[in-house]
């Protein structure tokens, strides 16, 4: 733990236009934005410890405060700090005119979006409750209108996992879709609340890799190739024979993210968990190593993970997400069977697909 920071997440608002059931963060529900001075304070924490890093814009839904967001990219261009910039959207709000000026931004994109219509507007409503993909493929369209390509990021549940080659189908169709990345349901926040299920394993299986060679197949045929993030990283790290012991930047201490009021956590999704709160990010002396070391056992490697010190493909998987773990086991040091058996899926894909 060296209390360098990889990652800062900058939840700029708690409001949101959608009511997503799985919501951990339990968008809408509240209202606040993220001031100014919480920004500066987090930003320059991580630039004082950081060579580089990765800003990462969420919610809520981000561009309810995207002046913020403006804001925030604005300070590290006229600072040249070498920072890449991620924001996390629905892309409902996305209009011709926030398109262009997202461009301008020069922001990478992922848009959440579940699968088709019948899948998506179930799990993803609007706050009236009605559905919300013909706003979200409306923004997408924007986007593609400015050369704008994003990721999807669909949450695997037992209603979504089904339809996720028809969520291939529709990405390929949209044409500015690079990939889609999978994000196994944690239960907390209102996933909590028992409206959705995770997915049955089996189910996991065989729909993730349909998916995968569907994408193959529209491929094959002169569509766009769908990437599957995870896939190629792993087929990169073993074409490289790469070691990963830390699963992410939370498990090697070095991910931060700030909630609107400025209180700090390890990771977006423990997020008003008071047992990993960190503190504030406007506290005089705050700092990132020292809480940490609060928390031990959320700062470790893949060996240290009960169920993984004896997996033959443990340097290639990294242990686990710890949130999702913490979420389903009530330890950060285990590992959830349901990301086990998704990052074998992965892996298998990968050496099957070296490329």
């Amino acid at each position: 733990m060296t209390g360098k920071i990889k990652l800062l997440i900058l939840l700029v608002t708690a409001d949101c236009n959608l009511r997503c059931v799985y919501c951990y963060a339990r968008g809408g529900e509240g209202k606040e934005h993220m001031p100014w001075e919480v920004a500066r304070r987090a930003v320059d924490y991580a630039a004082a410890r950081s060579r580089s890093f990765k800003i990462q814009f969420s919610g809520g839904e981000p561009l309810f405060n995207l002046p913020l967001v403006k804001m925030v990219v604005n300070y590290v261009r006229e600072r040249r700090l070498p920072v890449a910039f991620q924001l996390q959207t629905n892309a409902t709000l996305v209009t011709p005119r926030v398109a262009r000026e997202l461009k301008d931004l020069g922001v990478a994109l992922g848009v959440s979006l579940d699968g088709p219509p019948e899948i998506n507007d179930r799990l993803r409503p609007s706050a009236g409750g009605g559905g919300s993909t013909p706003d979200v493929l409306k923004g997408l369209q924007n986007l593609a209108a400015e050369g704008i390509k994003v990721g999807l990021t669909a949450v695997l549940t037992g209603t979504s996992t089904p339809g996720l080659s028809r969520l291939v189908e529709l990405a390929a169709y949209l044409g500015n879709v690079y990939g889609i990345s999978l994000d196994l349901l944690r239960p907390v926040g209102r996933g909590g609340e028992g409206g959705v299920s995770p997915p049955d394993l089996d189910l996991l299986d065989r729909s993730v890799r349909a998916a995968f060679y569907r994408a193959k197949e529209i491929a094959g045929w002169g569509g766009p190739l769908i990437r599957f993030r995870e896939v190629e990283r792993l087929s990169y790290q073993l074409r490289r024979g790469l070691a990963r012991r830390h699963y992410c930047s939370v498990t090697a201490g070095q991910s931060l993210a700030v909630l609107p009021d400025g209180s700090v956590y390890p990771c977006a999704s423990f997020g008003g968990l008071p047992e990993f709160c960190l503190g504030r990010i406007t506290e005089e002396g705050f700092s990132l190593a020292e809480t940490l070391a609060k928390i031990p056992s959320l700062n470790r490697t893949v060996e240290e993970v009960a169920g993984c010190r004896d997996c033959p493909d443990r340097l290639l998987c990294g242990g686990g997400c710890p949130a999702r773990a913490y979420a389903y086991t009530g330890r950060v040091d285990r590992v959830y069977a349901g990301d086990c058996r998704l990052r074998k899926i992965y892996l298998d894909l990968g050496r099957k697909w070296p490329d």
